[in-house]
């Protein structure tokens, strides 16, 4: 592929040139000069803009007015260069016919000549590719169907591309709304990119519900052959299930993906077009990345290598902006980690042992081999979680891939090859079909032993009962424990043979497999024989972000609350410090339109330390519900309460309803507690309550790291104050985080280990003093309740536009007497 870097520099425009929707703000004016910098300088950048300020619009228009600029300056200096060229060309070869040295002459024709067809090749490789977007394609042109597309050996041009990543497809919605609103949502050829699970209209494909299988029937239905001449009686009983998807008609895909780069559609509106024309929104999506200017995408399909292939995403050259990104660690460590359990390995076992007795005649010595070498590896590993053997220690531990590998007593096998074999068969898929069509084969009489098969067909029926029902008793929770076990038992008696059967164990084992062919450094492999389980931990992400920044032109991190970004700089970017650079912008609100304080004593008087074994004391417990109460007099409208967990959260609401408390507070205000699981309707019911007529407002108890306390607004009334009540410090005690820890005191130097603990917690805070905030006109009153935020170290990790303004109320300030008193004083002048 070929392109072009122009040799002349871009000016940075003015803030009226970026096509901003309105007059932005002085920090929207900035943000976007300093991206566009950025961009044309091919660094790293690390944006940091409070929730609230406009940051992916600001974004958005900012690297849109780069690219536009970008390319206009492609096809000047080109055509200039060109143009140069030849002149230049010709006045060699005038010079040549005069030159004594004839043989220097003509090198240095010739070396003109060779640059001038390199230009022009490039010049019509550009024209080819723009003549392409111009005219809609009616031809009857296959598209890939395989996961990772075939590579062409025609040369082409390959423009610059803007990849646009976020968390969920939801906050990905919200950049096509503000695209829309700017100059650039009637001319930038935009495309957005999911999963078949999101994006496939074919009802056979989307009632299998598990991704993995909805890719393997869509990869079959796809390459199927378009007609079948006098097929045979038993391909005409067939199931549609091995016949052509209907919706992956060429034309039906060209037209779609024409529509789609005409206008910006979110991933919702693709699939509904898909369904409305009857086209392929997934192969359409595809077909689309190509010519595409800006692509959006989760987290998931940028940041893993497999998935970018599958989807077939080139990042050479390109822009890639991650948005969202204060968790990008924790992102990468999640998305490469792997666990699998002895369940799943159990039936692994049992499935690949009864594939290859069935087919054991057919396969050759090698492949034969290969599958052997499988059955071994789980033999070993179940015996690595077997409690009973005494040679291995009962209690879970960390081991270094090696060391499993080394103990499981497979070391000497190339798992690689193994793994290459599996992908090549397409192993998972097969052992899967084998298994289910063992499952269903009727049972045996009771007069008759069962046959091998059968009781082959029994064992994965009883397992995939255990792995189903482990699975729903996660869900649902312990109180239908016993309801569900009767409806199993039940089930099992009626339909025993057709007993659905759980997501193939296959595929994780393979996943697993191939964390022990990582570097051995970069993750450890927690064993825990009690619970087991094997689960591989990422430890260093660094290796997993090379790519991008090895490949991309620029790329951008940009959050809300980037800060602290010390761990993100050691972590991912020491590759490229001479590239990176950091920019931290100020709200847009006003500076008294937030008051936070510390509030350091409660109304008694006592200290106040909510750490985890003073917090459900009676006397921390009175503190806090006088605090609620008392705020709930003087706050208007909504007060959201962040507390440490779900457990401290019961015994708070326990301890506010049998010290009559609540009866006091819901005198004046609806009290709301957030429960694990779906948050949209107490969001409904909570903003209900505020509005309703002569209502006091509302108070809502939430959760740290819960469903409230990301990606939610509390603006305007949703949110005149949020408390967080202590420092949510995670469970120091846990094997992970200790590995995690003790690797980056290693690899960083000591202490690194305890900054990455503490900054895990005050970014956790962080973003939940970030839902109140929303808008330029919005304000709100913060209360960090602990006398450890006074600490200057702490201080120093809260947000630039928060630390600047805070009150501190310590009992020899004031107290809580003279927060109440700012507090009300605070929502009186507005």
């Amino acid at each position: 592929m070929a392109q072009y870097t122009p040799h002349q520099p871009l000016s940075t425009p003015t803030a009226q040139e970026f096509g901003f929707p309105h007059t932005p703000y002085g920090i929207q004016e900035q943000l976007m000069q300093e991206l566009f910098e950025v961009l044309e300088k091919g660094q790293v950048g690390i944006f940091e803009s409070p929730t609230g300020t406009g940051k992916s619009l600001t974004l958005t228009c900012g690297s849109l007015t780069w690219l536009a600029r970008h390319e206009e300056l492609v096809r000047a200096e080109m055509l200039a260069r060109i143009g140069g060229a030849k002149l230049e060309l010709a006045e060699l070869e005038k010079q040549s016919e005069q030159a004594q040295d004839w043989l220097e002459s003509q090198a240095k024709s010739r070396t003109q000549r060779e640059e001038l067809q390199k230009l022009q090749h490039m010049q019509q490789l550009l024209d080819k590719q723009e003549q392409q977007l111009e005219s809609n394609s009616d031809t009857d042109s296959e598209h890939e169907t395989a996961d990772e597309p075939e590579e062409t050996s025609e040369d082409h041009y390959r423009p610059v591309q803007i990849f646009f990543c976020s968390r969920t497809h939801s906050q990905l919605t919200q950049i096509i709304s503000e695209l829309r609103k700017t100059p650039y949502g009637q001319s930038v050829r935009c495309i957005s990119l999911g999963s078949r699970q999101q994006l496939c209209v074919n009802s056979q494909v989307r009632s299998l519900k598990q991704v993995a299988l909805m890719n393997e029937r869509c990869l079959d239905m796809a390459s199927k052959s378009k007609s079948q001449p006098n097929p045979s009686k038993k391909s005409r009983l067939a199931t549609g299930a091995s016949s052509r998807c209907p919706f992956k008609a060429a034309s039906l895909v060209d037209s779609l993906r024409d529509l789609a780069l005409s206008e910006p559609l979110d991933i919702e509106e693709l699939a509904s077009q898909g369904a409305a024309c009857g086209g392929c929104s997934y192969y359409a999506s595809r077909s689309a990345l190509e010519q595409a200017q800006l692509i959006l995408l989760p987290y998931q399909l940028l940041l893993q290598k497999s998935a970018r292939q599958q989807l077939g995403i080139k990042l050479k050259g390109s822009i890639v902006i991650v948005d969202e990104a204060h968790n990008l660690l924790d992102t990468l460590a999640q998305l490469h980690g792997v666990e699998i359990n002895r369940q799943r390995l159990e039936r692994a076992r049992v499935e690949i042992s009864g594939y290859k007795e069935h087919f054991q005649k057919r396969f050759s010595t090698k492949n034969l081999l290969k599958i052997n070498q499988l059955i071994y590896i789980v033999r070993r590993l179940l015996k690595a979680l077997d409690p009973g053997d005494n040679t291995q220690p009962n209690c879970s531990r960390m081991l270094r891939t090696y060391e499993l590998t080394a103990e499981g007593d497979f070391f000497n096998i190339d798992l690689c090859e193994l793994l290459d074999f599996c992908a090549r068969t397409r192993f998972a898929r097969k052992v899967q079909g084998h298994a289910a069509k063992m499952q269903r084969e009727p049972q045996p009489s009771e007069n008759r032993p069962p046959t091998l098969s059968s009781a082959r067909s029994l064992i994965l029926q009883r397992l995939a009962s255990e792995q189903t029902e482990k699975e729903k008793t996660k869900k649902q929770g312990k109180r239908k424990l016993e309801e569900m076990a009767d409806s199993v038992e039940e089930r099992q008696e009626k339909e025993e043979p057709h007993l659905e059967l759980p997501p193939s164990p296959i595929r994780p084992l393979l996943a697993f497999l191939e964390t022990l062919t990582s570097n051995a450094e970069d993750g450890r492999i927690l064993l825990d024989p009690q619970q087991g389980t094997f689960k591989y931990l990422l430890l260093d992400p660094a290796e997993q972000f090379a790519d991008i920044l090895d490949e991309a032109r620029a790329v951008v991190v940009a959050g809300g609350t980037m800060q602290p970004t010390q761990e993100l700089k050691e972590q991912l970017f020491t590759s490229c410090k001479d590239r990176l650079v950091e920019r931290f912008y100020s709200h847009v609100v006003p500076e008294d339109a937030v008051l936070p304080f510390v509030v350091s004593n409660g109304p008694n008087r006592a200290l106040l330390r909510f750490n985890f074994a003073q917090r459900a004391s009676p006397e921390m417990l009175q503190e806090l519900s006088m605090i609620l109460q008392n705020l709930c007099q003087v706050v208007p409208g909504g007060v959201v309460c962040f507390l440490p967990s779900y457990e401290y959260l019961d015994k708070v609401y326990n301890y506010l309803e049998q010290s009559g408390t609540l009866e006091r507070i819901s005198r004046r205000k609806t009290l709301f507690r957030e429960v694990s699981g779906s948050a949209e309707q107490l969001l409904v019911k909570y903003a209900l309550a505020i509005k309703a007529a002569g209502s006091g407002g509302a108070l809502l108890l939430s959760v740290v790291g819960g469903k409230l306390s990301e990606g939610l607004n509390f603006a305007d009334d949703l949110g005149r104050a949020v408390l967080v009540v202590g420092l949510p410090y995670p469970n120091r005690q846990a094997p992970e985080l200790q590995q995690r820890m003790r690797h980056l005191d290693e690899k960083l130097g000591p202490g690194s280990g305890n900054e990455f603990f503490e900054n895990l917690c005050m970014k956790a805070v962080n973003q939940c003093i970030g839902r109140a905030v929303r808008h330029i006109k919005d304000y709100a009153c913060v209360y960090l309740l602990d006398e450890r935020y006074a600490n200057a170290g702490i201080r120093r990790k809260l947000p630039e536009w928060i630390s600047r303004h805070i009150v501190e109320a310590s009992a020899g300030k004031g107290g809580f007497g003279a927060v109440q008193a700012q507090t009300a004083k605070f929502f009186k002048s507005r």
